[in-house]
């Protein structure tokens, strides 16, 4: 099991990121898979850009435009659990820039 440890961090990244969508945003929980694109969801501009606020929230990151985008038209759900885990492995990499 221990084989699968960074598909278990993508598993958890991604469950609490649907989570955050269905509790948050009464997004259906059946319309919530890796592929989906985040213009699919039913959010608008607004409930996108808020969507993402609470996902940096969530995790204690900021998730730099340059690295996502969400208005971005065909960013999925996995393309998002993609940065936040970039942004997760960053800070654990980097100890020092937590004191700069």
């Amino acid at each position: 099991m221990s084989s699968s440890s960074s598909s278990s961090s993508s598993s958890t990244v991604f469950n609490s990121i649907a989570a955050i969508l269905v509790n948050q945003f009464d997004v259906a929980r059946d319309a919530i898979a890796p592929g989906a694109a985040l213009s699919e969801l039913g959010l608008d501009s607004l409930s996108l850009m808020e969507f993402v606020f609470a996902v940096e929230d969530a995790f204690h990151l900021r998730l730099p435009e340059d690295r996502l985008d969400p208005r971005e038209a065909g960013i999925t759900l996995g393309h998002l659990c993609e940065a936040i885990e970039a942004q997760i492995d960053c800070k654990l990499d980097s100890p020092m820039a937590a004191q700069a």
